[in-house]
């Protein structure tokens, strides 16, 4: 290779590092630039501290004649008479509604609505969940109160427009109307859909927080116990798995533990119950010395 052509690669070499290193700075001043002046030369949203204005829209026709916007819906409940005809009316099943008839012989005013209209019944829950809603109006025709409507359009006396109702949790978006109390339940005489409806909240509760397996034993009445029960009639320890590898401190020798803790973490990761991890510590550390009945009576007393 001759003298020219070795110096034409290093200059050509050189070149190419210059234009690397040109791109790579005017690559960075550009992202620079846009940190710098990021308010006017990003075009992100910062949603949803900035928001785009509504445009006015012309359609053709007079918003107080024609709802065009339907944009969320709204009940105004002490209008509600508890018919239940918009949620019959619902084609994706997102509205829900319990009522309540006094009992007989309570006394109980369930007031009336703005059409002189007398109430028969109280509305302790109206939900209607958004999310699902797919905005056809079919539940604001049958009401006979016109209590449900979408806001503006020509409903803009009774509600503002409200297009504007994100949330970042979608269970936001399941808006509860009714608001009846819980004394008022009680006083129209229905304690029993108090207890079923705190029961079924409980429930969901312990849903959330991962204990909807926890293993429930009801007492048993000092009345149906016998009387003298012999040992060998004894009920068998029910099952379940409530025992964490804590509960083997209570073996003090070392060479016991740790043979102990490694079959009883095999075993819950198996998902076998208590007894079945109980059984198999006890079999497996029987055969090691220091093992005593009085070990063996302390790991059984654990169920």
């Amino acid at each position: 290779m001759g003298i020219n052509s070795r110096g034409d690669l290093m200059s050509q070499y050189f070149i190419n590092i210059y234009d690397a290193v040109k791109t790579m700075i005017s690559g960075m001043s550009l992202t620079l630039e846009h940190l710098r002046k990021k308010k006017d030369l990003v075009a992100t949203l910062q949603y949803p501290n900035e928001k785009w204005p509504q445009p006015d829209r012309n359609i053709g026709f007079e918003h107080e004649d024609y709802n065009v916007i339907r944009s969320r819906l709204h009940v105004d409940i002490d209008d509600c008479i508890g018919c239940l005809q918009c949620e019959r009316a619902c084609p994706v099943d997102c509205i829900k509604i319990d009522t309540i008839k006094p009992s007989k012989g309570v006394e109980f005013d369930c007031g009336e609505t703005s059409n002189d209209t007398r109430k028969k019944m109280i509305v302790p829950r109206f939900t209607i969940d958004m999310s699902e809603c797919m905005y056809c109006n079919l539940c604001v025709y049958p009401c006979p109160e016109e209590c449900i409507y979408m806001v503006g359009g020509p409903n803009e006396p009774k509600h503002d427009i409200d297009y504007e109702y994100s949330k970042y949790v979608k269970h936001d978006l399941v808006f509860e109307f009714s608001n009846v109390t819980d004394q008022q339940i009680v006083d129209i005489g229905a304690q029993s859909y108090l207890d079923e409806r705190n029961s079924k909240i409980e429930k969901i509760n312990k849903g959330t927080t991962l204990r909807g397996n926890e293993l429930i034993e009801s007492p048993v009445p000092a009345a149906a116990a016998p009387a003298a029960a012999p040992a060998a009639a004894a009920a068998p320890v029910q099952a379940s798995d409530t025992l964490d590898i804590k509960c083997l401190d209570i073996i003090e020798d070392k060479t016991l533990k740790t043979p102990a803790k490694k079959v009883f973490f095999k075993s819950k990761r198996a998902g076998e119950d208590d007894i079945v991890k109980i059984d198999k510590v006890i079999a497996e550390i029987s055969k090691i010395d220091g093992y005593t009945p009085e070990l063996e009576q302390k790991l059984k007393e654990l169920l």
